[in-house]
């Protein structure tokens, strides 16, 4: 948070032959924006409608200082650079093109997903960006990165459903396909819900671990796979716990998934939002929240731990680029 702003500058496009995006992606700045309606923010689900309409050019002259850019562009990932690609042809297990890089699991012995290279491209991309001394796209390519790699801390990114579950409705593929989009979603939407109240556990989990990250000076590469095997291991308790206390009350709010629909998985779930909110809140005070409180807990340690030793290592390289340069 210390570092000096970086000038605002256009997209070197660095990755658009080896990584293509989406064909409805565009680059917006928010930096340049006009505020234009207030949104609740505990009952806005919509990943495109946001308070404000950002600008398609670069605001050149603007400077931001790089914790805000980190900040502003972290769920940038979650719009459009994903979506209606073809990328391979069993992108459809994982929800569409965007599934496909947000996620990894393995399933009846077969791998799905490159969440994992998603976050090693957008790592290599901002040192791109910062050798070529466009610093404001290294911190923004530094922020998709970010993305990526919390994805990985996600247990419903790495792992798609108990084994159990899978040989029970082997034979109902869209029961399947029903139950386990509303428990990732549902799960999410509760996530999301409890920062947007300002859940201190979840704050104080993800400073601890991204202090201890970033002082243990480990190399985030490294440490990858672990993490991804920690995350795996909390996916069926919370996939069990969500069905047992929500039960079909939860799964009726995703009646509306169609697998055969022309929308992906994500922006079908995305309009079942709002019921799943109403099914897990129904009692906000109720201990019924309170097991999920505690793993949820556990994981977004995990995730600010890694995360602190990705932007440990960018800002030691960033300082030690403009000692050498001068400035």
């Amino acid at each position: 948070m210390a570092m000096p702003p970086a000038p605002v500058q256009a997209n070197p496009v660095l990755n658009h032959i080896n990584w293509p995006v989406g064909p409805n992606h565009v680059d917006l700045y928010k930096e340049s924006y006009r505020e234009c309606r207030q949104l609740d923010p505990l009952w806005s689900f919509s990943y495109s409608e946001r308070n404000g309409e950002f600008g398609v050019e670069p605001p050149l002259g603007n400077t931001i200082e790089p914790w805000k850019v980190l900040v502003i562009y972290s769920t940038e990932p979650d719009l459009d650079p994903d979506c209606d690609l073809e990328l391979h042809k069993k992108q459809k297990i994982t929800g569409g093109s965007h599934g496909w890089r947000h996620m990894r699991f393995r399933l009846l012995g077969t791998t799905f997903g490159i969440a994992p290279e998603s976050f090693r491209m957008h790592m290599n991309l901002a040192g791109m960006a910062f050798e070529i001394g466009n610093d404001y796209w290294g911190w923004r390519y530094l922020s998709r990165c970010a993305h990526y790699l919390a994805d990985l801390g996600n247990p419903f990114h790495v792992k798609a459903l108990p084994a159990s579950f899978l040989i029970r409705k082997l034979f109902s593929s869209h029961e399947l396909f029903t139950t386990v989009s509303a428990v990732h979603q549902s799960y999410e939407v509760y996530v999301e819900r409890r920062f947007r109240e300002g859940f201190p556990a979840f704050k104080e989990a993800l400073l601890r671990g991204a202090r201890e990250g970033q002082a243990a000076g480990y190399d985030v590469t490294v440490k990858l796979k672990h993490y991804i095997r920690r995350a795996g291991k909390r996916h069926n308790p919370i996939f069990h716990y969500m069905l047992d206390q929500f039960g079909q009350e939860l799964i009726d709010a995703f009646q509306k998934m169609d697998p055969n629909s022309h929308l992906d998985a994500a922006g079908q779930t995305n309009l079942c939002s709002e019921d799943a909110a109403k099914v897990i809140f129904k009692k906000p005070d109720s201990p019924t929240l309170d097991f999920l409180d505690r793993i949820t807990a556990d994981i977004l340690f995990d995730v600010g731990r890694i995360l602190g030793m990705l932007f440990d290592r960018f800002s030691r390289l960033h300082t030690s680029r403009t000692r050498e340069n001068g400035p």
